[in-house]
């Protein structure tokens, strides 16, 4: 991996777990100490980044992008309508056993009343479920989908309510998998995305 991949991994994994917040400015000096590589590959991971909307550069400053409402439901919309389709995809290589393994994973963040541990959890199970062989075209989109959309689900400290209510949709997925039953597990999947988002939507007019 290169300087260039490692500093574009690093930031945005920092951006989307919430560590770096909307608006968050950012130090090419500060990074480069912290990377222990020089200034020139975090520049050009900028330039990735700035790609994917994940952050906004001007003369002076670059920073992570701000949450906007009307572009945070275009991409959920996008999502509901891409996951729905890739699960369409996945369902037949779809493996019961992981999908145990995440419904026990599920329980224990709720049991355990454990934000992060379930948002992880949440950010896993999406990916696995719409996982595609397509790297070139349908993966790449999702991806970058997922990732404008996990970081204002990091960017919520703590909401126990939506936890439990997302919890419970998603166990409805597994069981609709489990009963084979395609067209009812891709149902369940744009409700819940759906659900996620109003979720989102009213967290955002109320703290931004």
């Amino acid at each position: 991996m290169t300087n260039q991949d490692k500093a574009y991994k690093y930031i945005k994994n920092q951006i989307i777990s919430g560590k770096y917040q909307p608006g968050h400015v950012f130090s090419e000096n500060q990074l480069s100490i912290r990377l222990n590589m020089s200034r020139t590959p975090i520049r050009e991971a900028f330039k990735k980044l700035e790609n994917d909307c994940l952050i906004e550069r001007d003369r002076q400053e670059t920073k992570a992008t701000e949450v906007d409402s009307e572009e945070l439901k275009e991409n959920y919309e996008l999502r509901s309508m891409m996951e729905g389709y890739a699960l369409n995809k996945s369902f037949e290589k779809l493996d019961h056993d992981r999908l145990d393994d995440f419904e026990s994973k599920f329980r224990s963040a709720l049991d355990e009343k454990n934000w992060q541990k379930y948002l992880k959890c949440d950010e896993q199970f999406h990916h696995y479920l719409t996982e595609s062989d397509d790297k070139a075209t349908l993966q790449k989109e999702l991806d970058l989908l997922q990732s404008q959309t996990n970081r204002m689900r990091y960017a919520i400290r703590d909401d126990q309510r939506c936890m439990k209510s997302s919890v419970k949709e998603i166990l409805a997925i597994i069981a609709a998998v489990r009963e084979d039953n395609r067209e009812k597990a891709i149902k369940k999947l744009r409700s819940h995305i759906e659900s996620v988002y109003a979720w989102e939507s009213s967290y955002l007019e109320q703290h931004v």
